[in-house]
């Protein structure tokens, strides 16, 4: 399973301490992307759209800011193109998640 993570930053509280554990969390179920983290890329932009075809799961990380958004908003149009599965988490529950262990099942698809 490939997860790519799509989030802003426009909220403070999604930190790069924050984006690592949520990293470390779904890379026990396969491999991640999350931009900040992983994307050395010279071109990111194009970066973005290559994960976001090679991916299985989108996971949202839904905080205030998230649907203002330009890039969110680009992300989750590709990949209902794409028809990828979209998984949402608000900010609190992934610190739950990330406290407690991540369990499949319990994960809400929105698309």
């Amino acid at each position: 399973m490939k997860y790519f993570i799509s989030y802003t930053t426009r909220d403070k509280i999604i930190s790069l301490d924050f984006l690592t554990s949520v990293n470390d969390m779904f890379s026990e179920y396969g491999e991640v992307y999350i931009d900040l983290l992983h994307n050395n890329s010279i071109n990111k932009q194009q970066r973005v759209f290559e994960e976001l075809e090679k991916c299985d799961e989108i996971i949202l990380i839904e905080t205030e800011s998230v649907f203002k958004s330009d890039w969110v908003k680009i992300e989750i149009e590709k990949a209902k193109e794409l028809q990828k599965t979209i998984r949402k988490f608000t900010y609190a529950e992934l610190i739950q998640k990330v406290n407690k262990g991540i369990n499949n099942k319990r994960m809400k698809v929105i698309c």
